[in-house]
């Protein structure tokens, strides 16, 4: 059902006449009228303040299908696989955060190092560094692979 026809339907159920409703949202009859005949469309306030007075949620004010059937077909989005997948997404973006951050802290202090110190950054700082980076991106690898089997 579209939101004119669940409109009508539960301003019935609850015994209310378009002029009790009208009066109850400060609206004129002709406008709740044209609501149920789907002229026109609530704004978003007063169909969140039409819901209050129909004693249901906006989510069933404007469904244009059963929201009790519409939460079966969203089981998918509480299943163990999509909250696999969901964690691994997580763990990959604090994986990519760690080599934007190390990348950035590296790069400034070899900045800091060349102008304020005149000095050149060390071999083995730069291996460390790449052997940091190279780990991080192995791990965001496995990472990719395993959401790929799922």
């Amino acid at each position: 059902m579209a939101l004119h026809d669940n409109l009508k339907k539960l301003r019935e159920e609850n015994n209310l006449t378009q002029q009790q409703l009208a009066d109850r949202l400060f609206v004129s009859r002709q406008t709740v009228c044209r609501w149920e005949n789907g002229s026109r469309c609530p704004d978003l306030l007063t169909a969140k303040k039409l819901a209050m007075e129909l004693n249901i949620s906006l989510d069933e004010l404007i469904s244009d299908e059963d929201v009790k059937a519409s939460e079966d077909r969203l089981s998918f989005w509480q299943s163990e696989k999509f909250k696999s997948e969901k964690k691994l997404q997580q763990y990959q973006k604090r994986i990519l955060n760690f080599i934007e951050i190390a990348g950035s802290i590296y790069l400034v202090f070899t900045i800091f190092l060349r102008t304020q110190l005149n000095i050149n950054m060390p071999v083995w700082c730069t291996i460390l560094g790449l052997c940091v980076i190279i780990t991080a991106l192995i791990i965001n690898f496995v990472i990719s692979k395993k959401m790929g089997h799922l």
